[in-house]
């Protein structure tokens, strides 16, 4: 490691000081103030380095030789490059609107530094390592990164006399700035240590000099833009009629003509929920949401008349905040990829299951077949019990409160036609089989599935994770067999489709299973499921299963230029990007060299979305991409497929999420290795 990445700069540990353990975010909302503190930041780090000199007036460049640090040399190669000097209010304000690329460019540096872990879906957290000494790891030198960490550091300071370092008194003057201070201390004690922390902005000249221009910019900026905003445009019914691509089922593809036509933001001519509903889409909106969207957009209001249908009031996809990273903590081992990979051996034999069905010429519908095979292997994944015998009610029940109670596609009373209430007592016939098959004594030995995640939560928390609350996670897990299912239907589609691929997925699974050979879980590689894994990405990418996200404005926010009010309801459509040909080259092509190195498609920010955005992105994805992949590994190698009709093309129905229609059938033409 480098001497400069062994250094921990102020806008680092700003950072640090911001992060809220609990939630694993930002405590601070980004905006001007924000934006000012962290250029304070930058500002004090080029004093420090001995660059320039600043007081209350003007800001002096002594020295315009690079740092060779990227959060610091473009504010100074602006500073050196100025025809007039100028105060340090000016180029705080100027710097300011670096703001994002600094705290971007930091958060990366954290996590490569070993003192930030990131944790899927948009959280922060100290890592263990940090946690456990206090201190940063490396070694001591320049910048002192045997120095405690900051938390532990700045309170010392602002409740002992001593005489503070002048990096530490620094952090104090720009943490006390943005009321910083507030979010370390309790509101007493904040109170108490008022006159010494006021004391401590005015300790080192640095500090003091910034801690004024910062909080002069805050309350009486000199060059602050304001930013006009436009009115959002109303896409007229018209818009939507025009689109055939909606008849198809194909909401990406549609939503990408109309977002090609209005732009990223634009307001629909219907009323979601008795509230204006506002369509977002667009790499760029892809990125605001996954940096932005927890501080302005609730997911609670989607969801509640769902959770209400079994009783329950705190479920994962309805939380957000501190509740929502914990909930994910306390199942994520369960939906890692890691245990899906100790567990191989047990998916192996549930695909063969399966696949042992399928006779020579035997015919089956795509959309249903797949979602009844991969409810088997979740209901005993994930889950743990089985199921089978009240499978297809379950997931009837579920699909049909999707429809009815988030999508509102159908009536309510349609939730409670006779078939419906039959289905719905299997809920409590799972929850009993669930609670009788996993006591302490039952699950010794066994790999941690979901069911156990959650009965622990609530056996350590009753008042976070009710009892009222316990079904809906188990019954919700076997909505999985809804997602899976389509999407090992669409990849199935794509392989026999094209007879290449369907050729070189063949090779890869000979080579892993032929002659009854059982594979190590070593041996699913990347390089040895290659082709599978690209198809199945591509896949994705032109026929996602979940093609957008309902959310609430609960702040006011701009997005691209526009004003959004709180209270509307946002569609953000996050796959509108797989269908733009500036990120996707010829974007209707079933291409999977998009995925090689030096392409890399997918990677461009905000271009590839196939599971959501931002704090609620699916958690099991790695999970759901092994566990595909090796399906359809295993399709390839004991059989061969053919559609029916050979000329279909990709019918999708749309709710309530993505999947194959009706139509799509496939024939077994040939058995290549028995089960």
């Amino acid at each position: 490691m480098s001497s400069e990445m062994c250094l921990v700069r102020l806008t680092e540990e700003l950072t640090l000081l911001m992060l809220d353990e609990e939630s694993g975010y930002l405590e601070m909302v980004p905006g001007w103030d924000f934006a000012c503190v962290m250029a304070g930041a930058v500002i004090a780090d080029l004093t420090l380095e001995g660059r320039i000199d600043t007081d209350l007036e003007t800001l002096h460049l002594i020295n315009s030789t690079p740092t060779g640090d990227e959060l610091l040399d473009p504010t100074l190669q602006e500073i050196a490059e100025a025809e007039d000097a100028q105060s340090t209010q000016y180029w705080i304000e100027r710097s300011a609107g670096r703001s994002e690329d600094i705290v971007t460019v930091t958060l990366e540096r954290l996590v490569e530094k070993g003192i930030l872990d990131y944790q899927s879906g948009g959280f922060w957290t100290l890592a263990r390592a940090v946690s456990r000494s206090g201190k940063y790891p490396g070694a001591a030198g320049k910048g002192g990164m045997d120095r405690r960490e900051a938390k532990t550091r700045i309170l010392d300071v602002v409740w002992n006399d001593d005489i503070p370092d002048p990096r530490d008194a620094i952090l104090v003057s720009l943490m006390h700035t943005c009321e910083g201070l507030k979010l370390l201390l309790p509101e007493e004690d904040y109170l108490d240590r008022l006159q010494r922390i006021e004391t401590l902005c005015k300790v080192d000249l640095v500090g003091r000099n910034v801690f004024a221009t910062v909080r002069n910019s805050i309350f009486r900026p000199k060059t602050r833009q304001v930013l006009p905003t436009k009115p959002i445009p109303k896409l007229p019914i018209a818009a939507i009629l025009r689109q055939s691509d909606f008849l198809r089922g194909n909401i990406p593809k549609a939503m990408c003509q109309i977002y090609k036509r209005h732009g990223s933001v634009v307001e629909l001519p219907v009323r979601m929920g008795g509230q204006r509903a506002v369509v977002l889409m667009g790499a760029q909106a892809n990125q605001w949401v996954n940096k932005k969207g927890r501080f302005f957009l609730r997911s609670k209001d989607y969801i509640k008349d769902l959770e209400g249908v079994f009783g329950a009031s705190r479920t994962l996809p309805g939380m957000d905040g501190a509740e929502h990273l914990k909930m994910r903590k306390a199942v994520r081992g369960a939906y890692s990829r890691a245990t899906l990979t100790q567990r191989l051996p047990e998916l192996i034999g549930l695909c063969r299951e399966g696949i042992s069905q399928w006779q020579e010429g035997h015919v089956f519908r795509a959309a249903e077949t797949f979602r009844n095979y991969i409810s088997n292997q979740v209901s005993h994944l994930l889950i743990g019990v089985n199921c089978r015998e009240y499978a297809h009610d379950l997931i009837e029940y579920e699909h049909r409160a999707l429809v009815t109670h988030t999508m509102r596609a159908l009536p309510k009373f349609m939730l409670s036609t006779p078939k419906m209430k039959r289905a719905r007592r299997h809920v409590a016939t799972l929850q009993d089989a669930i609670h009788a098959s996993h006591t302490p004594t039952q699950r010794a030995g066994k790999p941690l599935d979901l069911s156990d995640a959650i009965l622990e939560l609530h056996r350590n928390d009753p008042q976070f994770l009710p009892e009222t609350d316990l079904a809906f996670p188990f019954v919700a897990s076997m909505v999985a067999s809804i997602y899976l299912g389509s999407s090992l239907g669409f990849a199935v589609y794509a392989m026999v489709r094209n007879p290449e691929l369907h050729e070189a997925i063949s090779r890869e699974a000979d080579a892993l299973f032929s002659n009854g050979r059982e594979p190590p879980a070593e041996d699913f590689r990347p390089e040895n499921m290659d082709v599978t894994h690209r198809l199945f990405l591509e896949s994705e990418r032109i026929y996602p299963v979940i093609p957008w996200q309902l959310r609430t404005v609960m702040n006011r926010c701009v997005v691209d230029g526009f004003e959004i009010p709180p209270q509307t309801r946002l569609l953000i459509c996050h796959t509108v990007p797989h269908y733009l040909d500036d990120l996707f080259p010829e974007p209707l092509k079933f291409d999977i060299d998009r995925y090689l190195p030096g392409r890399e498609e997918h990677m461009a920010p905000g271009a590839y979305a196939p599971y959501g955005l931002g704090t609620h992105t699916c958690l099991g994805h790695r999970w759901l991409e092994l566990q595909i992949a090796v399906n359809l590994l295993l399709i390839a190698h004991h059989v061969k497929l053919e559609m029916l009709p050979a000329n279909y093309r990709m019918g999708i129905n749309p709710f309530p999420t993505a999947a194959p229609n009706r139509k799509l059938r496939f024939r077994v033409a040939e058995v290549r290795n028995r089960v």
